[in-house]
């Protein structure tokens, strides 16, 4: 069974769908893959001979150089891909050049010419600059390039249009000294290389990656800029750019610390904000560690100051712009949540680490988890609560001797896909196994009150009605009791 999908880039209007952003897709899956896992990332030690790459009898870690069709972890990962997209329906796909240092986006560039159909019209030819190259596309819609550009021949059925394809910007090597680089030459390169790489024709979101980190950097020799200069002179203006060139749909911020994302969301208003307000910029915010059992400060952090060009009318819910107030004009009282402040905004929210990065499961979190120890002790007796207790088995009348043991990492998941302000939650997702865990517990969320659309007439692929899940929450037996 595929996944449900969740409204997104629309809202309903007089009883009508109208386009909320048209820079969106209009409907999300519930679960988007997560294709930092497409890399040597989070290879254990059991993975390391898969990891390698034989060349005249020598193995060589696999990198972004070496790396081939034929190579057995490469073809598990296109499986993956593949299974996700075309079999469970998970049609939402993130990465980043920073994922195996280019892995990530060559591995989906594989699957998707596996996948996508060879498009004999030129709708999503893209061009692929040389160095010396100065042309500039003048076209402003995304999947309509008018140029010829050398393509890999893809051999799949899919629509290009069916396929929602996010990457990134910013973060890149693994020295310390070439790991980000937010700069306006850097950034036009990299989404080229993107593009080529994954043979997509267009992004759907392109976005930055991590950007608290260059705010914390030090000016150099090299750049008498802070971090803040960087972003608004050249990082933005870029990807502004990207955009007018028809290299990407939308425009998206990543990050861990909300308020650095509210920052500079703000200050791009104040910067590059017409009568729409910040969404001119950014249509799209993802972020991570903050929509989970242990962690709500998405929702329950109100310390986000509100732009006064948004008036809310508290009768009906609607949004108005007062242009008479500059875009500069900000509130000094801090009382809404970040998810608020993207709603009223116009930015779409996408959340990952459901599982917070490890912490939320019977193995516990990796070495490297910066969580704090007694976080971490949380989240251990958690595991072992849901263990010990279980839930009873309706199945087996009731008897309480044969509880079924509650998986954490279920139950974390079922929470964070409860959450409706969230269009899409992304999950790393390694193996066909694995995604078929995540896309089963999906499929569990048919319930109208939270905007699902499957593409049916309501019934599954066994023919069966939902009715009685479509009438329970995600909180009562339906789901608890299968976890």
């Amino acid at each position: 069974m595929k996944v449900p999908q969740r409204k997104y880039g629309t809202i309903q209007q007089d009883q009508q769908t109208v386009l909320q952003n048209p820079n969106l897709a209009t409907h999300v899956p519930l679960i988007g893959l997560g294709c930092s896992s497409f890399s040597t990332f989070f290879s254990s030690s059991d993975d390391d001979d898969n990891m390698t790459h034989s060349n005249s009898g020598e193995k060589a870690t696999l990198t972004a150089e070496n790396i081939s069709r034929d190579h057995p972890a490469v073809v598990g990962w296109i499986e993956t891909i593949r299974h996700a997209v075309v079999g469970r329906g998970i049609n939402l796909l993130d990465t980043a050049p920073w994922y195996g240092h280019g892995i990530s986006e060559i591995v989906i560039g594989y699957a998707l010419d596996t996948i996508l159909a060879n498009d004999e019209t030129g709708n999503d030819k893209i061009k692929v600059f040389d160095e010396d190259d100065t042309s500039i596309a003048t076209t402003t819609t995304p999947h309509k390039q008018t140029w010829d550009s050398p393509r890999r021949t893809r051999y799949g059925t899919l629509p290009r249009t069916n396929l929602i394809i996010n990457t990134k910007i910013g973060r890149y090597e693994s020295d310390p000294l070439k790991q980000f680089d937010f700069g306006y030459e850097t950034t036009m390169q990299s989404v080229q290389r993107s593009l080529q790489r994954m043979n997509c024709g267009y992004i759907d979101v392109l976005q930055l990656h991590d950007p608290e980190f260059l705010l914390g950097m030090p000016m150099t020799s090299s750049s008498e800029k802070n971090g803040m200069e960087m972003l608004l002179t050249e990082t933005i203006p870029a990807l502004l750019e990207c955009k007018t060139k028809g290299w990407t749909k939308g425009l998206g911020i990543t990050g861990y610390p909300l308020e650095v994302q509210h920052e500079i969301l703000v200050r791009c208003g104040e910067t590059f904000g017409g009568d729409d307000g910040m969404a001119v910029v950014f249509d799209q915010s993802l972020v991570y560690c903050h929509c989970n059992l242990h962690d709500m400060s998405l929702f329950r952090d109100r310390s986000f100051a509100i732009s006064e060009r948004i008036r809310r009318d508290s009768s009906n819910g609607d949004c108005d712009y007062d242009t008479d107030i500059r875009p500069t004009t900000i509130t000094t009282t801090a009382q809404q949540s970040f998810a608020k402040f993207c709603e009223q905004a116009n930015i779409n929210l996408m959340c990952a680490a459901p599982l917070s990065m490890g912490l939320l499961t019977n193995t516990g979190p990796p070495s490297w988890h910066p969580a704090t120890p007694s976080l971490k002790e949380a989240c251990i007796e958690a595991a072992e609560l849901c263990r010990r207790r279980g839930v009873v088995d309706d199945d087996d009348g009731g008897n309480t001797n044969n509880n079924i043991n509650i998986n954490i990492s279920s139950l974390a998941v079922l929470f964070a896909l409860s959450q409706r302000e969230v269009g899409c939650t992304l999950i790393g997702m390694k193996n066909v196994e694995e995604v078929d865990v995540a896309a089963d517990l999906a499929v569990r969320f048919r319930d109208e009150d939270f905007d699902f659309y499957d593409g049916s007439d309501g019934c599954d692929e066994e023919g069966v009605h939902g009715q009685e899940e479509r009438q329970q929450r995600w909180w009562g037996n339906s789901i608890l009791n299968r976890v």
